[in-house]
């Protein structure tokens, strides 16, 4: 426990009045969130306050520090505001002082609000919302509730916090810089617990947390950084995967609280698929793009899912009907399928899927990869990423090789191979529904004019909100051909 009191400290008066502007911190809190006019205002007061809030934290648990003088309550009128301080408020967590990180954050983030014509009210706004906020970061010192050093420290948290924050690209960001110091905190804290109550092993326990504790705060810092690049294409370096769609043994080192979690989601994911689909045993069905290529969104289906999915794709029916049925497929159609993965935190179905392909008529199975993190929209794409998967899709449905890859007759096949396209990601559909969407813009099935009804009509149950596949990026996927023909020499 570290304590910051300076020679300066000493010669700083108690006035207890100032426990009056010191409780204006909370209600200046809960009002910021109020008086901000729009949406981004709104987000970037809630990333600066997130973030200090954060940081804070993580310093208050390397940096204990506890507030070095004794304070006597006064037997005044503000007696009962230092009673509840000392009830609520104690004497640690001193080092940055949040109370002064608040002020000078909602300060900055509440300047603009009041702008008007007359220029006296936005001066007097102004004027005062300073004398607030300068009252707020005097009163930690004035009350004896922190020392110089952490007013000094909570002044530099919320620059870092200022500059920070305009660079932050969306609340994804911060959501998972939160949840790493969030848990960075329960686990250690949990570990503490836990060490005290084991006298015997209680050093190797505290420690062995602290290791995990550091090694989820690692993780999701980086899962933070991959969502702060604008390329997604870059998060290959992040989430690689093997030929097979498989996630690396390196990004299981890196990732590995995050990967279970979503391959938990994954899980839980199907189970619910089953409960609400009992009434429609496949509501996914794929969609006839020509006589010769089929697409279907799907979640990462599960082992035992591969065979029943599969079987109905192809041919309409399950399992035990096509076994039942005296009629074999005609030997002159073959099939191929092509799985585009659009999940980055997850591996991917293609190698079950290939096992089921190769049992049900030895049909061949290509793997694509194209890294989508979740819930990143799907703008962040470059456009050439989009076309580059787009073109080898057609290069894979229009390769010879590929259709006379199943038999020794290839001339009975060369108008008979049947292609499926499979977009999966782990269990919403946003990402894989998305991304099969803009493939039919790409294509020409889709419009900009239709492609919401389509998807109402077979996704009824997605998500495609406008920030997630906006109207820019669906105008210039249906677009790039007619644009790329009409420049063309």
């Amino acid at each position: 426990m570290h304590h910051l009191a300076t020679s300066f400290d000493s010669v700083i008066p108690f006035i207890p009045a100032m426990i009056v502007p010191y409780s204006w911190s909370l209600i200046l809190f809960v009002a910021g969130f109020f008086l901000v006019r729009t949406s981004t205002q709104l987000s970037l007061l809630s990333y600066r306050l997130i973030l200090a809030t954060i940081f804070a934290c993580l310093i208050f648990y390397f940096y204990p520090a506890r507030f070095s003088f004794n304070r006597v309550i006064p037997d005044d009128w503000t007696q009962f505001g230092y009673q509840f301080l000392q009830l609520v408020d104690k004497p640690f967590n001193q080092l940055p002082s949040l109370h002064v990180s608040y002020a000078i954050l909602l300060g900055v983030s509440l300047w603009d609000v009041a702008k008007s014509k007359n220029g006296w009210v936005s001066v007097a706004y102004r004027l005062s919302l300073t004398g607030i906020c300068t009252l707020i970061a005097l009163s930690t010192v004035l009350t004896y509730q922190h020392n110089l050093l952490d007013m000094f420290g909570g002044a530099v948290l919320a620059v870092a916090v200022l500059m920070l924050s305009n660079r932050i690209r969306n609340a994804l960001v911060i959501k998972h810089l939160a949840l790493g110091s969030i848990g960075f905190l329960l686990i250690a804290i949990a570990g503490f617990y836990l060490a005290s109550m084991s006298m015997i092993v209680s050093e190797v326990v505290e420690n062995l947390a602290i290791i995990i504790a550091l090694y989820w705060l690692i993780s999701f810092t980086m899962l933070a950084c991959a969502y702060q690049q604008a390329k997604p294409n870059r998060a290959t370096r992040w989430f690689q995967k093997t030929s097979r769609g498989r996630l690396t043994a390196y990004t299981w080192m890196k990732f590995a609280p995050i990967i279970i979690i979503y391959n938990g989601m994954s899980f839980l994911g199907q189970w619910y698929f089953k409960v609400a689909s009992k009434s429609q045993k496949y509501p996914l069905t794929p969609y006839a793009i020509n006589d010769r290529v089929n697409v279907v969104a799907s979640p990462r289906l599960t082992h035992t899912d591969i065979n029943s999915h599969l079987t109905y794709w192809l041919f309409g029916c399950d399992s035990l009907e096509r076994s039942r049925s005296l009629a074999p497929s005609p030997p002159s159609i073959h099939y191929q399928i092509i799985v585009v993965d659009v999940a980055a935190e997850i591996s991917s179905h293609v190698h079950e899927l290939e096992v089921a392909a190769k049992n049900i008529m030895n049909t061949p199975v290509h793997y694509l990869y194209l890294p989508l993190l979740d819930l990143q929209p799907l703008n962040d794409v470059l456009l050439k990423d989009y076309i580059d998967l787009f073109k080898r899709l057609e290069a894979l449905t229009q390769s010879a090789e590929t259709r006379a890859i199943t038999t020794n007759n290839e001339s009975q096949i060369a108008n008979a191979l049947i292609t499926l396209i499979n977009f999966h990601c782990v269990m919403g559909l946003s990402r894989s529904i998305g991304v099969q969407v803009l493939y039919l813009l790409y294509g020409g099935t889709l419009t900009v004019h239709n492609y919401q009804s389509w998807i109402e009509q077979h996704y009824p149950h997605a998500h495609l909100t406008d920030a997630y596949l906006p109207q820019s990026l669906v105008e210039a996927m249906a677009n790039y051909k007619s644009v790329t023909y009409s420049t063309a020499p």
